[in-house]
């Protein structure tokens, strides 16, 4: 316990010596002061004036009066940091204050005197010159309110385009059903926006998968005060149907703000689109519009060790790009007379990366091997259209011959018991016991059979002798 207390009390002194060094390293050159500053040298009458005020050291609260001479006070923020003047740590108070100027012509912000803890300071001088208001009747010009809609696919060198300054469609669109098409909606403006309404189309007899809606970004224009505001939607269309099809109308409507006196009313749309989608160009069973596919599997044991009755999974993954998951079709192997097998679980997932869409489902099965024989597995094979080249083509797993050994005695028996007859049961049998024995084994095996028929003949003779009579063993030949 003294030993953590001793820690902690090191601990602490050294976070205050850091945060002491690191504020007199921050502060050192911050002198006592006030500073005025602003983005705006000029503005039109009726816009407003954004003031930052920086108090550095004042001990007294600031008199901001002389700020109001020429304008009026909208709104103000305020804020606090620390400094180190001298060896001392001070605050420094921030103000950011927006003004609305009463009158034409030269307003005067400034300057601001103060106490500090070195003696009296002021401030520097704002000067904004404030403009007559423009005409309130402006109106925004078309290329100031945009609106467009792209679509393209896979294969399109020149995608389809509308915005709303035309109504005529600018590119070319061709798909097949089930075809990814990539549609992009994007609204730029340079000025700010209030009461905005913005219908986007439903996209009905589509499957959508969406990438981002209300990506906003800031672009830069030909200017350096020329700044644009975009507001950006993205969809990946698949058409559910061939034939004609067509995306709906697109509206936005608001208030432009340019400044204070010039606000405009906006109405900007593009009518519907229509494109057609081509039917599919096989008569297969399944239809794959993909920039490209790939089979491929894996075993859950080496297939060269594999022996009747064994039990293994094979799993069998398809993967396609610019395709949505539920359009890959279920993967169904070729029965084998030797192997059977059953789909036991399958998993289809999809992610958009980059540009494309990586769709992929995994398909498992249980295989039993059935019979010590060499078994040929076919090939498994998926079609598929090329919607980069516009070409029928096939994606395989290719056929393999598996050899299938004998399995194992314990396992055998198991199986024998439960399904053969009672002669493959002693079959087996005496070839269990045979392999058993090594080959001296056999040898001594063989002697000692032929020593107990050896011992059982003279038995035998033994016996006989004894039972013959004692006249006939003793009697004498006659002379």
């Amino acid at each position: 316990c003294k030993q953590s207390a001793l820690f902690f009390s090191a601990t602490v002194a050294l976070a205050i010596l850091s945060f002491f060094y690191s504020a007199h390293s921050i502060g050192a050159t911050v002198k006592p002061g006030i500073t005025l500053s602003t983005d705006s040298e000029a503005v039109y009458l009726g816009d407003s004036v954004i003031i930052d005020v920086e108090a550095v050291g004042i001990i007294d609260d600031l008199d901001i009066s002389p700020l109001f001479k020429g304008a009026d006070l909208l709104r103000e923020t305020t804020g606090t940091r620390i400094a180190v003047i001298e060896e001392r740590v001070v605050e420094v108070k921030l103000r950011r204050m927006e003004f609305l100027p009463r009158s034409e012509g030269r307003v005067f912000f400034g300057p601001l005197d103060g106490d500090s803890i070195t003696g009296p300071v002021s401030s520097n001088t704002l000067i904004i010159n404030v403009l007559p208001p423009t005409d309130t009747n402006w109106q925004p010009a078309d290329d100031e309110l945009q609106i467009a809609l792209t679509l393209s696919t896979d294969n399109s060198t020149n995608p389809l385009a509308r915005n709303s300054q035309s109504d005529s469609a600018s590119g070319e669109l061709e798909t097949y059903i089930g075809q990814r098409i990539v549609a992009e909606i994007t609204l730029k403006h340079q000025y700010p926006i209030a009461d905005e309404t913005l219908q986007l189309p439903d996209f009905d007899g589509f499957d959508i998968l969406t990438e981002f809606v209300e990506r906003r970004t800031l672009l830069k224009g030909e200017h350096e005060d020329d700044n644009w505001r975009q507001t950006a939607w993205r969809y990946h269309l698949f058409p559910r149907y061939s034939g004609s099809q067509t995306i709906g109308d697109i509206k936005w409507s608001g208030t432009v703000i340019r400044s204070r006196t010039q606000r405009a009313e906006f109405e900007r749309h593009i009518s519907e689109t229509s494109l057609l989608a081509k039917p599919a160009t096989e008569s297969t069973d399944w239809w794959l519009p993909a920039s490209d596919v790939t089979l491929s599997e894996q075993w859950s044991t080496d297939v060269r060790d594999l022996s009747a009755g064994d039990e293994f999974v094979r799993t069998i993954t398809l993967e396609a790009r610019n395709v949505l998951s539920n359009q890959l079709p279920v993967i169904t192997p070729l029965e084998s007379r030797a192997i059977s097998s059953v789909l036991i679980g399958q998993e289809r997932s999809q992610q958009i990366l980059g540009d494309h869409i990586l769709a992929k489902a995994v398909f498992q099965f249980r295989m039993v091997a059935q019979s010590p024989i060499p078994v040929f597995l076919d090939t498994v094979r998926i079609n598929w259209f090329d919607t980069q080249t516009q070409e029928p083509r096939e994606a395989i797993i290719p056929a393999r011959r598996i050899n299938i050994g004998l399995p194992e005695r314990a396992d055998l028996l198991a199986d024998l018991a439960m399904h053969d007859s009672a002669m493959d049961k002693q079959l087996f049998a005496l070839r269990r016991i045979s392999e058993r024995f090594s080959y001296w084994h056999i040898s001594l095996a063989v002697l000692s059979l032929v020593l107990l028929m050896m011992l059982i003949q003279l038995a035998v003779t033994e016996r006989r002798h004894r039972l013959t009579p004692s006249s006939n063993r003793y009697s004498l030949p006659d002379l």
